[in-house]
């Protein structure tokens, strides 16, 4: 248990000083898009979860409301698998992308940044690892890894909405937060696809989770 505590208190420490980072709040020059990238809202869900759990843990309120969603199994891998989505779009999809880009482009600064590897890495990777070592494998179901993926496809729901208004980005020339999303660059056919695929790749990742889980 002292682990878990330890663990998740360091997961919302390093969420939250990697989004003030990231956002341009300790700059003093705020990103005004910032909640439009599904990073920077999978960050801010892990930090309120995690931040929720402990204040529980201190009020010894497992019981209301609140304590029985962030304890809740489900929740717990739902969020896990939120953030692992952001490693991975980010690692396998959007790096090889970036690294394209002149060296002194906004994104390749943004690459070997001290924050990104907060949002993108550290706390996936450490969200990850709380939820390998502390799920109970009793609990979980196979079924889980086709729920989960509902608050990822809000978010491209509500990612295509906003693009159609046609409000470009700051800083860039689209109105979709990811180049693999950009209806106006690829057309609806492959964005879907592209989606789709996303989509069968992390369903079959959270089908492999739960079963290594439940296998020690």
């Amino acid at each position: 248990m002292a682990l878990q505590i330890i663990l998740e208190v360091l997961i919302v420490f390093v969420g939250a000083c990697g989004m003030a980072l990231h956002s341009g709040l300790v700059q003093g020059n705020v990103r005004r898009d910032f909640f439009r990238y599904y990073t920077n809202l999978s960050n801010l869900l892990v930090v309120m979860f995690y931040l929720i759990r402990t204040v529980v843990r201190i009020m010894r309120s497992y019981d209301g409301f609140f304590g029985k969603i962030v304890f809740s199994e489900l929740w717990f891998y739902s969020v896990t698998m939120s953030i692992f989505l952001t490693f991975g779009i980010f690692h396998f999809v959007l790096v090889p992308q970036f690294k394209k880009a002149p060296s002194d482009s906004p994104e390749f600064k943004m690459l070997h940044s001290f924050s990104n590897y907060c949002v993108h890495y550290v706390v996936p990777l450490l969200s990850l690892l709380n939820w390998l070592i502390f799920a109970k494998k009793a609990e979980l179901s196979y079924s889980w890894a086709l729920i989960w993926i509902v608050i990822p496809w809000i978010y491209v729901i509500y990612s295509m909405i906003m693009g159609a208004k046609g409000k470009n980005f700051e800083h860039t020339n689209s109105a979709y937060p990811y180049d693999f999303m950009d209806v106006s660059r690829h057309g609806w056919l492959v964005v879907a696809r592209n989606c789709a695929l996303v989509t069968v790749v992390f369903v079959l990742s959270g089908l492999l989770l739960i079963f290594i889980r439940k296998l020690f």
